[in-house]
């Protein structure tokens, strides 16, 4: 995995592959520990970012997960799942017209309907 010129260590590799297992395994809490660790180690990689985003996401923390949506941004502008997570998010927590970042990126949709736009 590369971001830009500069390689993501095999160990923060190797820690979000495990903790992409353990998530889908349904461990939050656990898959975020690994994910934090992977962070740490490689403090721009923005798929572990966006991974603890749908984390929190799913764990019902909505506010937290906005908070690293933004992040995986502010790191890659042009990360399309981050902003379309992000916009979702906002959705969830009232917050979606209010940010410049959301622009647009969702339809008006019913309540009830935001699952059926998840992305995986």
């Amino acid at each position: 995995m590369v971001f830009g010129s500069r390689e993501i260590p095999l160990e923060a590799q190797y820690l979000y592959r495990k903790a992409l297992e353990i998530k889908n395994n349904g461990n939050h809490e656990e898959a975020l520990r690994y994910l934090n660790m992977a962070v740490t180690l490689a403090p721009r990689f923005c798929n572990a970012f966006n991974a603890i985003g749908n984390c929190l996401d799913e764990m019902g923390l909505y506010t937290e997960a906005a908070g690293k949506y933004e992040q995986v941004l502010t790191l890659n502008p042009s990360h399309s799942e981050a902003r379309l997570k992000l916009g979702l998010v906002q959705r969830k927590i009232g917050r979606d017209r209010a940010n410049p970042r959301y622009a647009g990126a969702l339809p008006d949709l019913p309540p009830g309907n935001i699952r059926f736009y998840r992305v995986r």
